[in-house]
């Protein structure tokens, strides 16, 4: 069995308490349900296939959130303006995270054509806008990632990191 439906509406709670735009609470409620659906069992995946395509509808095609159903995010998310946020289905984000506009978590196409593995991202970690984080790479707890970034490294606990390709600020702990 999958994630129970008390830690999905735990989940939601949490997201909609942090989240201010209707949008980012549209978006963080209808996957949260789509997700529950699809990661529970394989009855409530055909069951939930209504719910799943409308999510993909609204989410994707109209206000352009590619989160895909499967994906594991922790509870506490927010998301700022979300247009362009591209997340991979396989990655991990921890709790209390923040995600801007243009934020891609995902995998890069390795040079003899295979797929690298994909981001984990810790708990509290905050992305700014049009980031991009790509491999399999690790985003400690607590870490920030500047407007523009390109993160193909592990970022550690605490670091901020900014530039193309991302290198973390010395001294700039939080």
């Amino acid at each position: 069995m999958g994630i129970s439906f008390g830690e999905t509406l735990g989940a939601l709670r949490e997201d909609l308490r942090r989240n201010i735009f209707f949008k980012s609470k549209l978006i963080l409620t209808l996957f949260r349900l789509a997700n529950f659906f699809a990661c529970r069992s394989k009855l409530t995946l055909f069951a939930g296939l209504p719910l799943i395509f409308f999510y993909i509808a609204i989410c994707e095609w109209v206000l352009g959130v590619e989160i895909p159903v499967k994906t594991k995010i922790g509870k506490g998310l927010v998301i700022h303006h979300g247009v362009g946020l591209v997340i991979n289905g396989f990655c991990e984000i921890g709790d209390h995270c923040v995600v801007r506009h243009g934020v891609t978590i995902g995998n890069t196409i390795l040079a003899d054509g295979s797929v690298s593995g994909v981001p984990t991202i810790g708990d509290h970690v905050e992305f700014g806008a049009n980031s991009i984080v790509l491999g399999a790479v690790r985003v400690g707890d607590r870490a920030r990632i500047g407007a523009g970034a390109v993160v193909t490294k592990d970022i550690p606990d605490g670091a901020v990191a900014v530039g193309v390709p991302a290198r973390v600020l010395d001294g700039h702990s939080i």
